[in-house]
């Protein structure tokens, strides 16, 4: 059975003739509660924030999971887009050449450094460039994913301390109301 604080609040005890001190026994039974009801509060707010942290972890997951698909297959809308910029490239390359000819046949060869080559080499960086910031995100994102991980370790760890000295707190307030009560029914026993 497990209790509450306001169960412990609203305990009675009956009177008896030469019976505990009923002050006392309210007294103790207000600060046990109170002592279980600021416990409680803690591990409802520990409970949260793992909870909230799990709801981190999930929509980080699912982020890498996207990321994921996206870094190993291309969707149809990326293929367009490739087949576009391949076409672009296509006609850009159609008009180098033209001005190439233009040029040599007025004799200023401005363009006469840029070759295909160069633009698909240029390109090919670009591309590279793009998905080295795609890794970066995702290992970004899987170190995020780590710390929040050790973060909830550590959070259920604090909830486990916590529930021991919930468990510490309520012998010791058991024993000392015991050895309370001991030394009354002795003095009680003397005094007769």
């Amino acid at each position: 059975m497990r209790l509450t604080y306001l169960d412990i609040l609203e305990q009675c005890f009956h009177d008896k003739f030469r019976g505990y001190n009923k002050q006392e026994v309210d007294t103790f039974l207000h600060l046990v509660a109170d002592d279980f009801k600021a416990m409680a509060k803690d591990l409802k707010d520990k409970d949260r924030q793992i909870d909230f942290k799990n709801e981190e972890i999930k929509e980080l997951k699912q982020s890498l999971d996207e990321l994921s698909q996206l870094a190993t297959k291309t969707s149809p809308e990326v293929e367009k887009e490739l087949h576009a910029l391949r076409k672009e490239l296509a006609e850009k390359n159609q008009l180098i050449a033209e001005l190439k000819k233009s040029d040599q046949s007025n004799g200023n060869g401005a363009f006469s450094h840029l070759t295909p080559e160069m633009l698909k080499e240029k390109a090919k960086k670009i591309i590279n460039t793009a998905k080295q910031h795609a890794e970066q995100h995702k290992t970004n994102a899987a170190k995020e994913l780590d710390s929040l991980q050790e973060e909830i370790r550590k959070l259920q760890q604090q909830k486990q301390q916590l529930m021991n000295n919930i468990r510490a707190t309520a012998v010791e307030h058991l024993n000392k109301f015991k050895a309370g009560t001991q030394n009354g029914n002795a003095g009680n026993s003397v005094q007769d």
